[in-house]
């Protein structure tokens, strides 16, 4: 396997549209087919796909899904979503696109007001599980052969910041 030493600036991360269904294919078609009715749920949008580009090269993928329920528990009114997958060409690998285009998702989804976002991997998948644990994903299930790790992205249902107009704390809390 040959590897390539990039620059970081020759990396572009995007959110993939239609066209980009030949490439996505070209790149990790073998992946893709992982992925449950990947090509219909694609092209009517209901999945949130960013691609990495190394100049007009496609070398990395992301495919994650909301999974917001209706509203019966305040488990339920939390906004989640489920990784699917990050890809990256084996060529590119040691590059940190990986990282770079996990980065652009959590903050997108942090922008977007997303809580947690979940991921489900094969036990035996110790370097993926590496990759999620070191970008501080956290184990919080084991069902059959697969872990599933999670990343909150709010603190205390969705409290995210709090002001005081108070100019006095006893003020508030009398």
């Amino acid at each position: 396997m040959r590897e390539f030493q990039i620059d970081d600036s020759d990396i572009s991360i995007k959110e993939a549209n239609k066209e980009d269904l030949i490439d996505l294919n070209l790149c990790a078609k073998e992946f893709l087919q992982l992925i449950e009715d990947f090509k219909i749920n694609f092209l009517n949008r209901k999945y949130f796909t960013l691609t990495a580009y190394y100049k007009k090269l496609l070398v990395g993928i992301l495919v994650a899904e909301e999974k917001n329920h209706k509203v019966d528990s305040l488990e339920k009114i939390v906004p989640k979503t489920n990784l699917y997958l990050i890809y990256v060409n084996p060529n590119f690998r040691k590059n940190h696109i990986g990282k770079k285009i996990l980065i652009n998702y959590l903050t997108i989804q942090k922008k977007k007001g997303i809580a947690s976002i979940f991921v489900e991997l094969p036990h035996k998948y110790k370097k993926g599980i590496q990759f999620f644990q070191y970008n501080k994903f956290h184990q919080i299930n084991k069902v059959k052969d697969k872990i599933i790790l999670e990343i909150n992205l709010w603190n205390d249902f969705g409290i995210r910041s709090s002001e005081f107009i108070a100019n006095n704390l006893n003020d508030v809390f009398n």
